[in-house]
């Protein structure tokens, strides 16, 4: 045997160490007397805690981050020298409330994301929700003589606290997906476990119009006139209660939240072998798979369009329903939408790791609705308006269901799912902050065009997020997330052929994958030997 062969096989060997060293699933040692528990109502408490802890950073971020669309008309009869008159404020003042918020997003998304693949999920999570309260507590307490200088504070303010919500996105994915990895009884229920805590933004936007509702009635704000002074109070105050659940968030995380193992054990094998440097690692995670980050990003990018583009005006789209709302009333059917929506995110949770559904079935047919039912509304614009409202009704809410129960579980699950952990939370964001792209260009697009051409351009959307779902996004609905570490372990120590499991099986590979040839790698009988060999000798603990 020849140096290179020898030089070969040892490479080999020591990729096949590093597989023996990735964190395998343990037990949960409270699953019988807690996920199991006799009584269904405690049962179900234990299963609502599970994702309502990990998930309180999503609900925070929808709290504060629609708020804005919530409160744009409380602000504009609060303060009319700022947002009317701008006698005080100039229009890019006013205007830019929204461009700061998502810009602070994507900087979160991209460095935090960064961060926390070095520092690990938990301390990602502290940083993520230390500058959430942080700059929360500023923001209820912007002052200034003037409406003109308490939102420049107010503004500079949300940006800081974007950071930590574009933070929040990435860890909060990954952490919620190495979990369900990690855990035996979680394993098959992945997708469920991380839509589940996806799913408190929902509560998060709920809550947040709730919460208007009620302190605009408390304080007896029905219109058709206003008090500043209370209106001024009605904000400040949502603000307070919403920092209520960051400040729980911040001090679980700190002295009760525990690092992540899958994370952990990961740095432990790369550590075993010559793995190169963090910029070799990086151009081997483009060249290999850009196309499923380029997918997820491009899949955020159209669904962030549509979806922001009409939250942010969502309210015009209510007075086209009902032209003659009362602030409180605007927000009564704000509830309506956020509660309809709300019930989409569990259809999406409940049926995401069937076999029938999956997460590409479920993405694609998401868009597809949404695109058909806003090109309707364009399409029947004039009529549906003038005399069928109650229909327009339906197909914009029927719509926002349509959104929840597909892309916007799928696109916050897929890019933590699509890539090896090292490079996860790094990806995740990257992804998250090209969808708040999105978002970001809907606020200016959306707000040249008149109403029916939005409908026009998010039906357009829907139907280009279907085909870039279909050419570039794996489905890996029932692979085990430690099959795509071990085909990145393969592919850094320079021998990517090693690896010829499930991780490179055509039915887990995109469309674009298998045209470029990675599903021949797959050995159908090796991958079968390696699933007999984990039942006989069982899977190595963290």
């Amino acid at each position: 045997m020849g140096p290179a062969e020898l030089e070969a096989g040892g490479k080999k060997a020591e990729v096949a160490a590093a597989f023996e060293t990735l964190a395998g699933a343990d037990e949960d040692q409270h699953y019988e007397q807690v996920v199991r528990h006799s009584n269904p109502i405690r049962r179900f408490l234990n299963w609502w805690m599970s994702w309502w802890i990990p998930g309180m950073g999503m609900m925070a971020e929808a709290y504060f981050v629609f708020s804005v669309g919530n409160l744009k008309g409380i602000w504009t009869a609060q303060y009319p020298e700022c947002f009317k008159t701008h006698e005080v404020c100039s229009t890019k003042l006013s205007n830019t409330l929204t461009y700061t918020q998502v810009s602070g997003i994507i900087l979160g998304q991209l460095a935090i994301g960064f961060i926390a693949d070095r520092i690990g999920r938990k301390w990602g999570s502290v940083m993520n929700a230390a500058i959430m309260f942080v700059f929360g507590i500023l923001m209820a307490a912007s002052s200034g003589s003037d409406a003109g200088q308490i939102f420049a504070m107010f503004t500079a303010c949300q940006f800081l606290f974007g950071v930590g919500v574009g933070g929040e996105y990435p860890v909060a994915s990954t952490s919620a997906n190495e979990r369900a990895e990690n855990t035996k009884h979680l394993q098959k229920r992945r997708g469920e476990t991380v839509v589940c805590v996806f799913s408190m933004q929902g509560w998060g936007n709920l809550f947040n119009t709730m919460i208007l509702i009620i302190l605009m009635a408390a304080f007896d704000q029905y219109g058709p006139t206003y008090s500043a002074h209370r209106l001024n109070l009605v904000w400040r105050l949502s603000y307070g209660i919403g920092l209520i659940p960051i400040l729980f968030m911040l001090l679980w995380r700190i002295f009760k939240l525990k690092e992540s193992k899958v994370w952990v054990r990961k740095r432990s094998s790369l550590k075993m072998m010559d793995s190169g440097s963090a910029v070799k690692r990086n151009m081997l995670l483009v060249r290999h798979y850009w196309h499923r980050i380029g997918g997820a990003a491009i899949s955020w990018f159209v669904w962030d369009f549509a979806f922001y583009g009409n939250k942010l005006f969502q309210s015009t789209f209510i007075k086209i329903i009902n032209p003659d709302s009362s602030l409180i009333q605007v927000l009564e059917w704000t509830l309506l939408n956020s509660t309809v929506a709300l019930v989409g995110y569990y259809f999406a949770a409940f049926t995401i790791d069937r076999p029938w559904m999956g997460r590409t079935r479920m993405q694609s047919m998401g868009f597809a609705w949404m695109g058909v039912l806003f090109l309707i509304c364009a399409a029947d614009y004039h009529h549906l308006t003038a005399g069928g409202i109650h229909w327009f009704q339906f197909l914009y809410y029927f719509s926002s269901f349509w959104g929840q129960f597909g892309p916007n579980a799928t696109t916050w699950l897929l890019p933590a799912e699509i890539v090896p952990t090292e490079m996860r939370s790094m990806s995740h964001g990257f992804a998250a902050a090209v969808g708040k792209a999105g978002a970001l260009v809907a606020g200016v697009v959306f707000g040249l065009v008149n109403d029916r051409t939005k409908f026009w351009i998010s039906a357009a959307c829907g139907l280009a997020g279907v085909f870039v779902t279909v050419i570039f996004m794996p489905d890996i609905t029932s692979l085990d997330l430690k099959e795509g570490d071990k085909r990145w372990l393969a592919i850094v120590s320079g021998n990517d052929n090693v690896y010829q499991g499930e991780a490179v099986n055509p039915k887990h590979l995109s469309l674009v994958e298998r045209w470029l040839g990675y599903g021949k790698l797959y050995n159908p009988a090796a991958a079968a030997e390696e699933k007999t060999s984990k039942v006989e000798n069982g899977s190595p603990k963290a």
